[in-house]
């Protein structure tokens, strides 16, 4: 399947609908085109993705791989991590233990606020002054829960100049509530957009004048597992899959640990 929507192609964000029919046709070939992809993603990797390493911590042993994908534009590479967690239940006591709810508190909601915890090198989150209106939309089998613009901002070594990375976020709940995506598709906006500053509500310019703008996409899936025996612990599969620079190929990888 050739992506036209899930690619590291920035779309200018005039060219994306804001409401009505258009939007919906849109989100609904977005979400399709994420979910084939991230469907490819499956322990142990199979043909077209490729296992690069795995990595290993106390918790989880996580699965990095990659493949080429095409797009409209011609061949991406994509790295990807797999892990299964397995989960506690509500009154669970033991400690270190993660629930359901707390992959989609980190992960689902605030996504990207929650970012600048795990992610050394985030400095600051916008939200962006735009809006998309999802009234009337309607995705077989999902429930579109945001859609909106942000600019992410890092701060790198010198003598590199810091990076923004502006971006649409689509957050996806299936319709069983056992599973749910983020998506993060590139965009490119006018110099003179503002955004919020989500740690200071400040009022700020998007783009720096001394910022490198950058791109990237990735699909995420987190997907939660019922016991399936008296025995057996409910789990969740988190899956993710990200095309991009080094830089941000290589900081995707090391949310694993």
């Amino acid at each position: 399947m050739t992506s036209s929507c899930i690619k590291s192609v920035p779309a200018p964000v005039e060219s994306i609908p804001k409401s009505g029919p258009e939007l919906n046709t849109y989100l609904a070939d977005v979400i399709k085109e994420a979910d084939s992809l991230i469907s490819t993603l499956v322990s142990p990797p199979k043909n077209p993705w490729s296992l690069q390493f795995k990595k290993h911590n106390k918790f989880v042993e996580v699965e990095v791989s990659s493949r080429d994908h095409q797009i409209s534009e011609g061949t991406e590479y994509w790295f990807a991590r797999r892990s299964i967690h397995e989960v506690g239940v509500e009154g669970d006591t033991v400690k270190d233990t993660l629930q359901w709810d707390d992959f989609k508190n980190l992960l689902f909601h605030n996504h990207f606020e929650n970012e600048r915890e795990y992610g050394p090198s985030v400095s600051r989150v916008d939200t962006l002054d735009i809006e998309w209106d999802l009234s009337g939309v309607v995705v077989p089998d999902w429930e579109i829960v945001k859609v909106g613009g942000y600019a992410i901002h890092h701060h790198l070594p010198w003598p590199l100049n810091p990076r923004v990375f502006p971006v649409l976020l689509v957050l996806a709940s299936a319709a069983d509530g056992e599973e749910f995506m983020v998506i993060s598709l590139p965009i490119k906006i006018p110099p003179d957009t503002k955004g919020q500053n989500t740690e200071t509500s400040e009022l700020v310019s998007a783009i720096g004048p001394k910022d490198t703008i950058g791109q990237y996409v990735a699909v995420e899936r987190i997907t939660f597992r019922a016991p399936q025996t008296g025995d057996d612990k409910p789990s969740v599969t988190w899956s993710m899959a990200t095309a991009s620079g080094r830089f941000l190929m290589n900081r995707s990888i090391s949310k694993c640990d």
